[in-house]
């Protein structure tokens, strides 16, 4: 290990929220202050297949919720290095003298007294990482759904919760059409809330209790998009300069025709106008489809008082 000092800087006391501190929550800072140095390339390099592989499982599998965050694959991959650093700076079997020396007598009495290599040591360290950064994955993805709690003000934990005696498949999302035919069926949200909070599991999305497997496979949560914005009176292309050509000219002689229409409307003497508010009002009264061009209609009409 590299052994060239650092000082991070120490936590307030206070505990942190993801509204106001949301990346050093999903980096476990506790954990990063606590390391002393900086691992090399070198020192890192037999993990980063481990990490960059958990990094890309975890995005595609909630993929809409990051999309929300604004992270990419790439986010997520240096999110896992840095939860690297603090793997080999806190975790490593070398870092804990008496981890080290059952690890070594362990290894030694189920190999005839044979002392364990370095890959030996290398290959306990990348199995203890890979259980270290699923744990890490999991905070990140929960901060993730606090977050995106405060950006659309809706839950994105949606999920589908699923039951059975088999063991469940790799993929987990193969549930969703195909649950039955391996063997699960679909537990309702709140029987699975309360066996959760008997068990008290580890790992609420996955876990084994009373020889019966409890997965809950998360839905896809739609992003923001167009419709979204469009609907909110803040579409992007209603602004002129991202406005094509052609919109923008036909919109120009649309407001151009209907100021002409008015500034005719006017010039017309009171009686013209009622006039003209009377057979509009006689014409589409009994059609719902102009119920509120109609009340503005008798609205102008009493103002013209006719």
């Amino acid at each position: 290990m590299s052994n060239s000092p650092i000082q991070r800087p120490l936590a307030d006391k206070k505990k942190i929220h993801s509204k106001d501190q949301f990346e050093l929550c999903y980096l476990r800072h506790q954990y990063i202050r606590k390391v002393k140095y900086n691992p090399t390339q070198e020192e890192m390099r037999p993990y980063i297949k481990i990490s960059n592989k958990f990094a890309r499982n975890t995005y595609f599998t909630y993929k809409n919720l990051f999309e929300v965050i604004g992270f990419t694959v790439a986010d997520l991959e240096s999110i896992a290095q840095v939860h690297l650093v603090s793997f080999l700076g806190l975790f490593a079997i070398e870092q804990s003298p008496e981890k080290y020396e059952d690890f070594i007598d362990l290894y030694k009495h189920n190999n005839d007294d044979q002392d364990p290599s370095e890959n030996n040591i290398l290959d306990k360290n990348k199995a203890n990482f890979t259980l270290f950064l699923k744990q890490r994955m999991e905070d990140v993805v929960r901060v993730c759904r606090q977050k995106a709690r405060n950006i659309k003000g809706q839950t994105t934990d949606s999920f589908f919760v699923f039951v059975g005696s088999k063991r469940p498949p790799r993929i987990l999302r193969n549930l969703l059409e195909h649950h039955e035919k391996l063997g699960f069926k679909k537990l309702d949200i709140a029987i699975y809330k309360s066996i959760k909070k008997r068990v008290k599991p580890e790992n609420e999305e996955f876990f084994f209790f009373d020889n019966k497997y409890y997965v809950c496979v998360p839905t896809e949560q739609k992003s923001l998009d167009l419709v979204d914005f469009s609907g909110a009176n803040m579409d992007p292309y209603d602004n002129i300069h991202n406005m094509d050509p052609e919109r923008i000219y036909f919109d120009s002689q649309e407001q151009e025709y209907w100021q002409n229409k008015k500034n005719q409307f006017n010039s017309w003497t009171a009686q013209e106008r009622a006039k003209l508010m009377k057979i509009f009002i006689n014409r589409y009264k009994d059609n719902s489809s102009y119920s509120d061009e109609v009340k503005a209609a008798k609205k102008l009409l009493k103002t013209l008082e006719i």
